[in-house]
């Protein structure tokens, strides 16, 4: 288990980074191997931020909180981690360490719209898609809290995106090429 903590706007404690180290390591115990976090302790003013992401076998969890004192945002953080690690404990565990069948690397790219409006490239992200089920993939929605998700569909092996429709059900875009 890898714990990276990491200090800005603030000078480093060892109190407060072992105060986050063990606590999170009691947390993320549950999950399977291999598990990194990430933990951003931040001051702004009188704001005191705690960022946490965690990446447990190709599920990604994020919290976020502040208050007036780190030690209880850092608790608050963790006890938001907490619950979502339960909620989901079963369901990580369940899915084991699947041999994928095919891996994709996937990129996003920013293209400009026409040409006579030249605009450049702003991001590029490149991602590895590990194979899953629908199910893992709205569960790794959920807990990115994002709105669509790019995946390796493990039944059809192919890429598939599931979103949220603006009723509050799910989508799933499964793409067939023509011949």
């Amino acid at each position: 288990m890898l714990i990276d903590v990491s200090f800005k706007q603030m000078e480093q404690s060892d109190a407060l980074r072992n105060y986050v180290e063990d606590k999170l390591a009691k947390i993320l115990k549950p999950l399977v191997e291999p598990v990194s976090a990430q933990c951003v302790l931040q001051v702004e003013k009188y704001r005191h931020i705690t960022k946490v992401t965690v990446s447990a076998n190709g599920i990604i969890i994020k919290g976020k909180e502040e208050t007036n004192d780190m030690y209880s945002s850092i608790d608050l953080v963790l006890d938001k981690l907490d619950r979502q690690v339960k909620r989901y404990r079963d369901r990580i565990q369940g899915h084991g360490n699947r041999q994928s069948v095919r891996v994709f690397r996937a990129s996003h790219r920013v293209l400009p719209e026409a040409e006579e409006d030249v605009r450049e490239v702003v991001q590029r992200k490149e991602i590895i898609l590990k194979p899953m089920t629908v199910d893992e993939a709205v569960m790794q929605m959920e807990l990115m809290n994002k709105n669509f998700l790019l995946f390796n569909n493990a039944q059809s092996n192919n890429l598939n995106v599931i979103y949220v429709r603006d009723d509050g059900h799910y989508g799933l875009i499964e793409p067939h090429m023509t011949e």
